[in-house]
């Protein structure tokens, strides 16, 4: 992340976790982007090996283009088909060779503009070292933004094309971003988002995940129309598994964020892992899915709704499956301890609590039985407190509190041992058939709720007379 990382690109290098990654957090990720080392980008996965092995056998006639035919020699130099060490001898002896590429970007021709980009766009992920390249011809005032957004605002253009330009630019202001401002970067996303995208929806994807590498742009960007919702809609059991593990890789870097630093609806983004583990059965997404757990898990929201979003047995569940690398059983065994620990802490009836204070109840691991059998007996705590609390609440205004009120009540009477006493001292009985009988077209639910907490109630249960509370 940011100006001090040579390159995020991984899939087919495999630079050291220092070289990308200047949050002391995610230092601890460098394994893990080991095991993705290899993966397949953008370019393979849009086209044939066939397709991509033309476009590095095709002999551009530099002469032969206006753009060109004054730097033909220049371009002549480069080879497409060569390793990227030697490009990268080549471009550092002479930043005008870079440039004439970039010039060549113009050419009406698509095969000459595909080799160039595929050129550059192979150099970089095969040696992410060869970014610095295109940093110093930066420092050297080479414009790599205005030719390749050309590329971009063009009525129509090859696709192949499109991505390709959409994954340098963006490649580059996510690795050496502070030769663009953010203005730049905004009119990049909207060039791929516009109404008639010339992009693939998954190479929109990859450069928008480019873009959020940079540290410096990664809240306008993530705020900006469109772009959470492109990661957060995606679909897990419809989605391809390179557009799933794009959106998930775009999760992994934003959880990495301080806690309150980027506007998130915590709630969807955890129902979407949880969606992705329940549904995707491949290696690299389910684990990264998993490191996105345990990083999200140190913010108290996102916390929360893992421990209410049920992500424990989702997770349990996967231990049961087949995987081929070992260590991932491993690592499902610990995701599983930590959401345990989450939901140990989050019983506590302290948080009950909490929420009772805030007058708005809502569906969650603190309304199961499970917290109740734990819990009922602190409810006799400084006078029944929470207990009036909760009694108060089912005058609220809010449908959903009206229903867990009822719930809850219902579980104090069945399993406090002197429940049905100290709901009658409360006069809640009265109220909650009131709500039992409500004909309101939103109290659907409330009802119902309403008439399993008077079945309770009236149920006959021994009570020990002895011990109610004067």
């Amino acid at each position: 992340f940011g100006s001090s990382a040579p390159s995020f690109s991984f899939f087919l290098c495999r630079p050291s976790a220092s070289e990308f990654l200047p949050l002391p957090r995610m230092a601890e990720a460098a394994s893990l982007l080991e095991k993705y080392s290899g993966s397949a980008g953008s370019g393979e996965t849009l086209t044939s090996a066939e397709f991509h092995e033309g476009i590095l056998k095709f002999k551009p006639e530099w002469e032969k283009y206006d753009a060109t035919k004054g730097q033909a020699g220049h371009l002549r130099l480069i080879e497409a088909s060569v390793p990227a060490l030697k490009n990268k001898m080549i471009l550092q002896g002479d930043v005008q060779i870079l440039k004439a590429a970039l010039d060549a970007l113009v050419i009406p021709e698509d095969k000459p503009v595909q080799w160039i980009l595929t050129l550059l766009y192979d150099m970089l992920r095969e040696d992410s070292s060869c970014f610095g390249v295109f940093e110093e011809a930066l420092k050297q005032q080479v414009s790599f933004y205005k030719p390749l957004m050309a590329v971009l605002e063009r009525q129509q253009v090859n696709q192949y094309i499109a991505d390709k330009a959409a994954w340098l630019l963006t490649a580059l202001i996510g690795n050496i971003p502070r030769f663009f401002s953010e203005q730049d970067v905004k009119a990049v996303v909207a060039a791929l988002q516009r109404a008639s995208p010339v992009c693939t929806e998954l190479g929109v994807l990859e450069a928008i995940v480019n873009i959020l590498k940079a540290d410096a742009f990664r809240v306008a960007i993530w705020t900006m129309p469109g772009v959470s919702e492109r990661i957060t809609s995606v679909s897990a059991q419809q989605a391809t598994p390179p557009y799933l593990y794009k959106c998930i890789f775009a999760l992994w870097m934003l959880s990495f964020e301080a806690e309150g630093a980027i506007y998130f609806k915590e709630e969807l983004v955890i129902q979407k892992i949880r969606d992705v583990l329940t549904a995707s059965r491949v290696e690299k997404v389910v684990r990264l899915s998993l490191t996105v757990l345990r990083n999200f898990l140190t913010h108290k929201v996102f916390a929360e709704h893992v421990v209410e979003l049920g992500l424990l047995e989702v997770v349990q569940q996967l231990e049961f499956e087949k995987w081929r690398d070992a260590e991932l059983y491993d690592d499902i065994r610990d995701m599983a301890q930590q959401i345990s620990a989450q939901v140990q802490e989050m019983s506590n009836f302290d948080r009950y609590e909490r929420e009772l204070k805030e007058g708005q109840l809502r569906w969650g691991f603190i309304h199961s039985s499970k917290f109740w059998s734990e819990n009922v007996l602190k409810f006799e705590q400084n006078d029944f407190r929470a207990l009036k609390m909760l009694a108060s609440l089912l005058h609220s205004e809010d449908t959903t509190t009206l229903a867990v009120a009822c719930h809850d009540i219902g579980e104090f009477v069945s399993m406090h041992p002197l429940g049905k006493k100290m709901i009658s001292s409360l006069a809640v009985k009265e109220r909650v058939m009131e709500l039992m009988g409500s004909v309101s077209p939103t109290h659907r639910e409330v009802r119902r709720e309403a008439l399993l907490c008077c079945q309770k109630i009236m149920l006959n249960k021994w009570q020990d007379m002895d011990n109610i509370p004067k």
